[in-house]
């Protein structure tokens, strides 16, 4: 154990995984961490709009707009017409785009075997076991405007 708080330890932490390589997108992806970003959450919820894209990264409107004109520019996204709604140009992933996801989700799985090879299967579960419980603990309090100190 030592003197420093939990909180500045896992702050540390967190800052020290995002400066290893496999941290990262592969080089060759040919995107940006923000743009594979809006990409995966299309993927994710097919038909979505660019407002529940802004509501659920809570960024304006006008910023994931850029975001989707510039996907959409270079095939990676497409807007339907939504019989529905004459309006509504719902958004859906293209070829392109799912085997870009494709690529992004196997790297992301060697990614993370590779993170936990270092712990015996015991210490993989309860590594998993506290990030489920503390994330889980976190998403209570937050649903409830709480945050216990």
């Amino acid at each position: 154990m030592t003197d420093t708080p939990p909180e500045n330890r896992l702050l540390a932490l967190l800052r020290h995984m995002t400066t290893l390589p496999l941290m990262r997108l592969p080089e060759d992806i040919g995107l940006s961490p923000p743009a594979v970003g809006l990409l995966s959450w299309v993927d994710r919820t097919p038909g979505c709009g660019v407002l529940d894209i802004a509501n659920g990264l809570h960024l304006a409107p006008p910023t994931i707009s850029v975001g989707i004109r510039k996907l959409e520019k270079e095939g990676w996204l497409e807007r339907r017409r939504d019989p529905a709604d004459r309006r509504a140009r719902p958004l859906y992933i293209t070829p392109k785009g799912e085997e870009l996801m494709l690529r992004v989700r196997a790297h992301r799985a060697e990614m993370l075997k590779f993170f936990l090879s270092g712990l015996s299967p015991v210490e993989q579960d309860q590594l998993l076991d506290l990030l489920d419980r503390a994330i889980t603990k976190m998403a209570e309090n937050l649903g409830t405007n709480e945050i216990r100190r």
